[in-house]
């Protein structure tokens, strides 16, 4: 429990310090606040899941190399990092069945947009079908969304 948090707390703290000096657009390149999201959940599941433990050693040599390659700029290591994150956000959502931020309403829309131009086809206005098909979606999608906050299973 001690090392759990004490291993989130180094970790925030550190990309904490690289989120006081990059810009907005920078700390949306690297994704800072998914990877403190990912570091809270990957800190919570360490003690039961070995692949969280591996994920906190990838974690901690991103944290690391992450002043690196602010000053390289390497598109690379870059990439490593997007990818990385990706990798751990997918463990996350199969393993521990967690979603992220939006991830219903996303769906919702896109099945509201095909549902509804069905029913705007089947209502010769082609017009209104989508607009409803994407306003039902977007209110089962939020719903959906609220409900998996409640619960805590957001990254």
């Amino acid at each position: 429990m001690t090392f759990r948090s004490n291993w989130y707390e180094d970790t925030t703290r550190e990309i904490n310090l690289h989120k006081d000096t990059l810009s907005q657009k920078d700390q949306k390149k690297y994704k800072l606040d998914l990877l403190l999201r990912v570091a809270k959940r990957v800190a919570d599941f360490a003690t039961e899941c070995g692949e969280c433990q591996m994920f906190q050693q990838e974690i901690t040599t991103l944290t690391k190399e992450l002043g690196y390659s602010l000053q390289l700029l390497n598109k690379e290591t870059r990439k490593r990092h997007s990818r990385t994150i990706g990798n751990i956000t997918k463990h996350l959502q199969k393993q521990h069945k967690l979603v992220t931020k939006r991830q219903y309403i996303g769906i919702g829309m896109a099945i509201g947009v095909g549902t509804g131009t069905a029913l705007g086809a089947a209502l010769d206005n082609a017009s209104i079908g989508p607009a409803i098909g994407t306003a039902i979606g977007l209110a089962i999608g939020a719903y959906l969304d609220n409900k998996a906050k409640k619960e805590g299973r957001v990254i």
